[in-house]
Order: C-alpha cells, then structure tokens, then sequence
C-alpha cells in the first residue's frame, strides 16, 4: 500500500517530466489513485471473518492482460495520453509489486490461465525452507495449502504495523517518494 503511493508518486513526476506536464495536485492524486486502484476490491475482504480469504481480492482486477489494456484505453479516451501513461506504468508495477514477496501472486495469464504466478519470495510468518524460488504457481487447491501452512491471518499488522523487512521497504519508497517530490516542486 505505500510502496503503492510512492510509485504513483514517482510515476507521475516522472512521466510528467518526460511529457513536460504541469506537475498538478490533480495529476499526482491521479496517479496516486491509480497506483491503488487495482487493490480497491481489497476493503470488503479485509472485514471478512476469515482473514485467509484475503488474497481473492486479486480475482477482480489483477488481471493484467485485461486490466491494462482496457483501464489505458478509458484514461486515455476520457483523461487524455499523459494520464493514460501513468495509469499504465503505476498498474503494471502495482502488478510487479504484488507478485513478489508478500503476495500470493497474481493471475498474470488470466483469461488463458486461471493460475496465479509469484516471483522469488514468499512471505511467511516464520522463516522457512522453500520460500525462496524464483517462480511460484498457485491454482487454488495449492494456494489454501500453501496458506494452512504459512499463511498469517494477521498479515497486515505484522507487515505494516511492525518492523518488517517490507514496512521497511515501502515506508523507504514512500518517503523517498516524498522527498523527491518535495525537491520536484521547489
């Protein structure tokens, strides 16, 4: 979620630069948002009783052959090619960003596949043999047992709410971010 942020932050700053944009508070909300956007689903699994059902969010909309076509495609018809840029770079590494560490991966081949894919690590409450591979593939009935056994019905608080080699990272990026930002509009 801030690793989130502070991609739309320096997507937008940056594509702005290239494209010579005004840097506006209406395109850096934009590209804030639409570095989020993909995770939007995610709040009515966060209430959920089961907290090991969480990964579902990522059926709806990370789906990156369709999502970056079709979500370009209707920034670009109503929002113009600056926005469409960044809604395309901030998406796609919101995709790179869930398909490796913490995640379970996302369905990078949807519709032609139904798995989903992770890369290098996966995360898990205590550090165990075999988290550390370069490619993960997960149908559903692997992705539950992988879950029974590493999963973490308290993932958010434990990543984000502690220090944690990820809260490290995207608090890093965000703040980085920030700071860029900060020197960018001065």
């Amino acid at each position: 979620m801030f690793l989130d942020v502070g991609i739309g932050i320096l997507t937008t700053i940056y594509i702005g630069f290239l494209f010579k944009a005004n840097l506006t508070v209406w395109l850096l909300v934009c590209g804030i948002i639409f570095s989020l956007l993909p995770d939007v689903d995610f709040i009515k699994y966060f209430y959920l009783k089961d907290k090991m059902e969480g990964y579902k969010h990522r059926d709806a909309l990370h789906l990156p052959i369709l999502y970056l076509p079709i979500g370009t495609l209707i920034v670009y018809l109503f929002l113009g090619k600056v926005l469409a840029l960044i809604f395309f770079v901030s998406s796609f590494l919101h995709f790179i960003h869930d398909s490796m560490f913490i995640g379970r991966g996302i369905k990078w081949l949807y519709p032609f596949s139904n798995n989903g894919y992770a890369f290098l690590y996966m995360y898990s409450r205590k550090v165990k043999n075999g988290l550390w591979k370069p490619l993960f593939i997960f149908n559903e009935e692997k992705i539950r047992l992988f879950d029974s056994e590493h999963g973490d019905a308290d993932w958010f608080k434990n990543i984000y709410l502690k220090w944690h080699p990820f809260a490290v990272l995207e608090f890093t990026v965000l703040i980085v971010s920030l700071i860029i930002l900060f020197l960018y509009v001065r």
